[in-house]
């Protein structure tokens, strides 16, 4: 009797240890294992709003800037807060996949601002995307919503009420696919559409170099090459709307020439990978990798775009003697 009572206490004791969560506000190191499990797990439909993200979450749900930084890439965050500042990082809940992927969500907040995102890690706790589901935004007539449906789809929605009354809205539909990225699948909006001209960030830097330029098909499909840093490097922006405009891309990055004629887009943080080849008068693109973070589903970053010349300048002829 003793001996089963005294098996009982170790089974117990063990059990104990084993279920115990990781502290995650401190900055000793912690195994992913512990981090993903020390995240409540969510039912789903799961839905969060910017109004319930701007409350206070208590300090038991608190994550360390030590242990984001073990486990979530910088690029994550950077585009919603400024260099310098320094959010508080919450974890809010997570979604396992039997047999497949885990979705952590996590709350990212200063006094004046609350972002939520969910991050993707695979079957063996790797991570392999993340993204925001929910902005920091101070528009009171504005109301955004993010989460994630039964069937593991990721929503976005943004509501607006106008002076009339009358609530505009625009839902995106997003999916983690092989690839490891969220695919765009769905839109929805009775947003009224604006032509707006496309602004090219790197128009005005140097194109001295035999590459650089512009590669045009038309208003709204170009390449830009710039010079970059060093000779064997460029500076690229493109822009492309296929399928009637179903089908809008966009990325800017450095090259890296490996040929003198050819050149690849890679990145650490990024799974896009792009190849160009160049003619005297034109260049030629192809996805080495998915780059369905940059684009819509329903097209790729491939093709060729003609050259633009150059304009000639003016010559000022001297002026005839009388």
């Amino acid at each position: 009797m003793v001996r089963s009572g005294l098996l009982l206490l170790i089974v117990f004791s063990l059990f104990a240890c084993t279920s115990k969560k990781a502290n995650l506000a401190g900055d000793e190191p912690v195994e992913i294992d512990d981090f993903i499990g020390s995240f409540k797990e969510l039912k789903l439909p799961y839905l969060l709003t910017d109004t319930a993200l701007s409350r206070k979450t208590v300090d038991s749900f608190l994550i360390s800037k030590k242990i984001i930084q073990q486990f979530i890439p910088d690029s994550i965050f950077k585009h919603d807060f400024a260099k310098g500042t320094n959010p508080k990082y919450y974890a809010l809940g997570r979604v396992p996949v039997k047999d497949g992927e885990t979705y952590l969500f996590v709350k990212a907040a200063t006094p004046g601002k609350a972002v939520a995102y969910i991050l993707c890690y695979d079957k063996d706790n790797v991570f392999k995307a993340g993204m925001t589901i929910v902005p920091g935004s101070t528009d009171r007539s504005m109301v955004n919503e993010g989460g994630m449906d039964r069937r593991y789809s990721v929503i976005r929605n943004r509501n607006r009420k106008k002076a009339d009354g009358q609530v505009i809205y625009n839902k995106s539909v997003y999916v983690y696919n092989s690839a490891g990225v969220f695919t765009l699948i769905l839109t929805e909006s009775n947003e009224t559409v604006e032509v707006k001209e496309i602004y090219n960030p790197i128009d005005t830097l140097p194109h001295k170099n035999a590459h650089s330029g512009n590669y045009i098909k038309d208003k709204k499909n170009f390449i830009s090459i710039r010079d970059g840093s060093k000779p064997n490097r460029a500076l690229f922006f493109m822009h492309m709307e296929m399928n009637n405009g179903d089908c809008v891309g966009e990325l800017k990055g450095e090259l890296d020439y490996v040929k003198p004629n050819m050149a690849v887009y890679r990145k650490a943080d990024d799974h896009c990978a792009l190849e160009f080849i160049f003619t005297a008068n034109a260049v030629s693109i192809r996805e080495l990798e998915a780059c369905g973070n940059h684009r819509g589903i329903k097209c790729v970053f491939d093709g060729t775009f003609p050259k633009k010349k150059d304009p000639k300048k003016p010559v000022n002829k001297p002026a005839k003697k009388k």
